[in-house]
């Protein structure tokens, strides 16, 4: 079956996941405007699924057509998905406003912290609270940024780039602090257990994404997102 005949992918994207990916009829995202552009490089035809972030992987997985956009590979995934598409590293820090804060234990001492539920670093947070500690699950990073705002946290644990990015959308002007990095990963396009010609559809997407960066389409959709210095400071640290 050729790539034009092939069946359409099913993309599945976690609502409030921007500046990655979103499926509405707004921007769609650093990895929503990249999906696009391969899936138009590699003559896929592309569905895009806007699914609460607590459905996303499990749908995603029973699909045999199925696309996580924006998924971090952790060593608790690594055998539920096919790592199709390694795209971008994804820090995880504590955003705070007053102080900095270089460890879990530090910011749970000085109060509560925000975190998206459901997600590998709310279980980590969750795993190391004691006593009257306390941990604020939100449904949507928006939410997370708004208690920082108001003083109702004293931290959110988030990816770097996303607490950047909304900050400035919402238009608080207080400057973010970040202490050091709680953890890394590697933010993927990953792929069902059962997706079809998933090792050939892999490699394509990868010369894909070589030609975007070799013409520059790649930096295009990073300056959009990020701004134009952001975007050059990233790039010329290898993304």
């Amino acid at each position: 079956m050729s790539a034009v005949q092939a069946e359409p992918l099913d993309i599945y994207v976690g609502q409030g996941q921007m500046p990655f990916a979103d499926a509405t009829a707004g921007p769609t995202g650093l990895f929503g405007d990249l999906m696009h552009e391969l899936c138009g490089r590699i003559q896929r035809q592309c569905v895009f699924r806007s699914v609460p972030w607590r459905r996303v992987l499990n749908e995603a997985n029973a699909d045999p057509h199925g696309i996580v956009l924006n998924l971090g590979y952790t060593a608790e995934r690594e055998d539920d998905f096919l790592w199709l598409l390694d795209v971008l590293p994804t820090p995880y820090v504590l955003a705070s406003v007053n102080r900095s804060f270089d460890s879990l234990a530090d910011a749970l001492n000085a109060g509560p912290v925000a975190v998206m539920a459901g997600t590998p670093r709310a279980d980590a947070i969750n795993a190391i609270r004691t006593g009257a500690q306390r941990v604020v699950e939100v449904t949507d990073p928006e939410q997370a940024a708004q208690l920082l705002q108001s003083g109702r946290v004293v931290a959110w644990y988030e990816i770097d780039l996303r607490a950047i990015y909304l900050w400035r959308q919402l238009g608080y002007q207080a400057p973010l602090r970040f202490g050091k990095p709680i953890s890394r990963t590697r933010s993927h396009i990953a792929g069902s257990l059962k997706l079809d010609n998933a090792a050939a559809l892999g490699q394509q997407m990868n010369d894909a994404f070589v030609d975007m960066r070799r013409d520059g389409s790649w930096q295009r959709i990073l300056a959009r997102y990020l701004g134009a210095e952001k975007s050059e400071a990233l790039l010329s640290e290898g993304w």
